[in-house]
């Protein structure tokens, strides 16, 4: 598989566009006086030792204002987004993820897998040699850069399978997910419950222990399921990618996680990057052999009169 493997599909482009949004929605929806709040025992934010001092928030020193670094980020983003040059862009895309995921107060759960995830996406990025994410690929890929961005495709789908495994076994440690109440407390939390115009019927329906049972164990399936079919095959790891939208559709509906559902949607898409694309479209078919009953002997070809 690892011969016949290019993730420059529109696969890989979708991923990278929803992981980079997920961002842009951070960047943009939330000033950093929001993001990088002080933090009793944590010190000044953002912290610049060791490696954060390459953080997109500490380079430059504070003579550049945070908003000038917010703004210059979402810029790059949206670059990232558009799907221009991802041999280009697959580097500073890391940076941002990284910046975001070590500077911020108190990042979550999606900003942890973003940092990874797009680092680990970094030999894909760097062997796409097209002008867009959307487009066909028109040149074949040399052995040895194939093998790295296999062997880093695999590792994307290793970590997400190993996310979601935990995620789903972890809950029967809890005595709300055994019992299969859990959702009946999500739902109502004040800060993360549900809200908007789908409150009144989501409530209404977390009144029937039925359904809320069936709410708070389809989840731990949901995500146990997806765990085993993104290290199946192509096939299944499609079918995980469906059953991704919709678990992290019900979190966006339930709990208003964009961010986090959209970075998660968007690894899955890149964990379901088909085994075989198709051959480059624009170049020329293998030539085919002649059988020896194709070819013609010179002599048979003149005519008597020669």
């Amino acid at each position: 598989m690892a011969t016949s493997f290019d993730p420059r599909t529109t696969w890989f482009g979708w991923g990278r566009t929803l992981l980079a949004l997920a961002h842009v929605l951070t960047l943009a929806l939330t000033g950093p006086a929001y993001l990088m709040p002080p933090v009793i025992g944590e010190g000044r934010v953002p912290q610049c030792g060791g490696i954060r001092a390459v953080s997109a928030y500490c380079l430059g020193g504070a003579e550049i204002g945070q908003e000038w670094r917010r703004w210059f980020m979402v810029a790059l983003l949206l670059v990232v987004a558009s799907g221009y040059r991802p041999r280009w862009t697959v580097l500073p895309h890391a940076w941002i993820a990284f910046s975001i995921g070590v500077s911020i107060s108190l990042p979550d759960g999606g900003e942890a897998i973003a940092r990874i995830i797009c680092l680990l996406i970094i030999p894909l990025g760097l062997i796409d040699d097209r002008r867009w994410h959307w487009q066909a690929a028109t040149t074949r890929l040399r052995p040895v850069p194939q093998g790295i961005a296999f062997a880093a495709f695999l590792g994307v789908r290793i970590q997400l399978a190993a996310l979601y495994l935990q995620s789903g076994i972890s809950k029967f440690g809890v005595p709300d997910w055994l019992n299969g109440s859990a959702e009946y407390y999500i739902l109502r939390n004040p800060l993360f419950g549900v809200a908007g115009p789908l409150k009144p019927l989501l409530l209404w329906m977390s009144n029937s222990p039925v359904i809320v049972a069936g709410m708070t164990w389809g989840a731990i399936v949901i995500e146990v399921v997806i765990a085993v079919f993104l290290l199946s095959s192509a096939r299944w790891r499609r079918i995980a990618f469906l059953l991704d939208i919709a678990l992290h559709a019900g979190i966006i509906a339930t709990m208003g996680l964009w961010s986090f559902s959209l970075i998660m949607i968007g690894s899955a898409a890149i964990a379901a990057l088909p085994d075989a694309p198709p051959a480059p479209a624009q170049l020329p078919a293998e030539p085919a052999l002649e059988t020896p009953a194709q070819v013609t002997p010179r002599e048979t070809q003149l005519s008597p009169a020669t």
